[in-house]
Order: C-alpha cells, then sequence, then structure tokens
C-alpha cells in the first residue's frame, strides 16, 4: 500500500528515537503526524522538529500505551480524520537471565512492549475496518523470531507482538488494511538507556549492541518501504534474516550459536 499524499499517521513512542526518526521521515513527505509518548515534553520537541522537517502538521500528546483509557483518548483526539497508518512504537528494554531479571521488571517489559500494541490494535483497528483502508505498523524486534539468551522478557513480548500481527493479517485479509511488523536487529534507538538490567555488565553490552548498530533514519527508510510494500513480517537488516533463516533451517544448531554469540556480548 502506497501512503497517499499528505497521510495522517499516529505515533506512539515518539518522544526520540526510532518513534522519532519515523516522524522525521513521514514529515518530510508532508504527513499530518499526531505523536504520542509518557514524554510530553520530548514529543512536543519531536513535533516541532516535523514541522520543520515539512509536516503538514504535528501534534504532541502524552498517553501511556500501557493504559487502555489513554490510548482510547489518543483515538479520540483524532477526531472524524482518517487514520492512513498506525505505528506501535513505544517500547522499552531490559536484560539478565531467567530466575534473576526481577519480575517487577518482567511486567514492565511485557506491559509496555507487548500491551501496548494489544492496546494498539484493539482500539485502532475497528476505526481502519470501518474506513476500509491504512496500515498497522506494529515495531517489533528481531529478538522476537531468534529469542537469544539473556533478554527472556523482552523477547517474550516481542514475540507476542509478532503473533499479534500475523494473527491481525489473517483476520484483516481483504479488508483493505495491511500489516507490517518490524523485526530490526540492534540500531541506534537509545533504547539501551532507559532499559533495566541484572548488573553493570549486562547494561554496557546493551549500550555497545545498540551505539554499534545502524542511524535510525536508515530503519526509519526501510519500515516505510516494508509498509508500502505489505511486507508482513519486516527483517530490515542482513543479519536478522540471516539468523532468521538458520532458526528455521537448523533450528537446534541456531539456539547453540545464540549461546555462544551470548557469551561473547558478555565477555
Amino acid at each position: 500500500m502506497a501512503l497517499p499524499q499528505a497521510a495522517r499517521v499516529v505515533i506512539t513512542g515518539a518522544s526520540r528515537g526510532f518513534g522519532r526518526a519515523l516522524a522525521l521521515e513521514l514529515a518530510g513527505r508532508g504527513a499530518h503526524l499526531l505523536l504520542a509518548d509518557i514524554d510530553l515534553a520530548g514529543c512536543a520537541s519531536t513535533a516541532e522538529m516535523a514541522l520543520a522537517a515539512g509536516a503538514a502538521s504535528a501534534r504532541a500528546m502524552r498517553c501511556d500505551v500501557t493504559r487502555i483509557e489513554e490510548v482510547e483518548a489518543l483515538a479520540k483526539a483524532c477526531g472524524d480524520d482518517r487514520v492512513d497508518l498506525l505505528v506501535n512504537n513505544a517500547g522499552v528494554a531490559s536484560a539478565g537471565r531467567i530466575g534473576e531479571l526481577a519480575l517487577c521488571d518482567w511486567s514492565w517489559t511485557v506491559n509496555v512492549d507487548l500491551w501496548g500494541a494489544i492496546h494498539g490494535c484493539h482500539v485502532f483497528v475497528p476505526l481502519l475496518r470501518r474506513q476500509g483502508h491504512g496500515h498497522v505498523l506494529n515495531v517489533a524486534s528481531a529478538a522476537g523470531l531468534l529469542s537469544p539468551p539473556h533478554t527472556a522478557a523482552y523477547n517474550v513480548a516481542k514475540a507476542g507482538v509478532v503473533a499479534l500481527s500475523e494473527t491481525l493479517a489473517a483476520e484483516l485479509a481483504g479488508s483493505g488494511v495491511g500489516v507490517t511488523v518490524l523485526c530490526p536487529t540492534y540500531f541506534r534507538t537509545g533504547i539501551a538507556a532507559g532499559g533495566r538490567y541484572t548488573d553493570a555488565r549486562t547494561r554496557a553490552a546493551a549500550n555497545r549492541l545498540v551505539d554499534g548498530g545502524l542511524p535510525s533514519d536508515v530503519v526509519a527508510r526501510r519500515a516505510i518501504a516494508a509498509v508500502e510494500r505489505g511486507v508482513l513480517v519486516a527483517v530490515p537488516m542482513a543479519d536478522g534474516r540471516w539468523a532468521w533463516r538458520i532458526k528455521r533451517l537448523v533450528p537446534q544448531r541456531a539456539a547453540s550459536l545464540l549461546a555462544r554469540w551470548g557469551e561473547w556480548v558478555l565477555a
């Protein structure tokens, strides 16, 4: 689905990182943007940057995606306007071995990363169905496909986003509404800086991996291209695509390789 001129787009997690990169990329196409984040000040800064980059309009709104009433308020803020693209992007990171990462950190990760996407789909998909057109972009991770060690809470949440998206695509077949789930490997978003970790070594490894990845704007362009091509599961980096192929072909071998990779990362 090619996005229309002056597309109307809702993006959660838009205060920084990937949400901001998507907003600026779409702003260059003259989009109307409704930007949401729990950090309203950061979201307002993104809106200002988007207007300077060519957005037809850009509004910032506080929204905690773990609270269904706030996601409902976000939909109401659209009024009678159509929604051409919903981006469920809000996310957090955590890392630590099973049995060591605190259960409160499990809850935090799953509530934001999975329930945030569930809430967005629950509220906006009926609107898109009534329109008979539009697209949902759920931001997951290659972690949801590969299940690397030391990030179980994150893996579980992102695997749930993949399952949610695949189910949604089947339910929306023939409706005129498309679905894409984005599964990148590490790239520069800043997500690691605000994550929750069991120890300093794990925190340092997460920051190193994120800081060494592609720039957010490159991934944003690839994500939008995947939406316009109608790709369901979009894996925008070559390392993620190769790892996913290996896992599907020889899953036990892939598990051994991931274990060794986990040891290397923390070394």
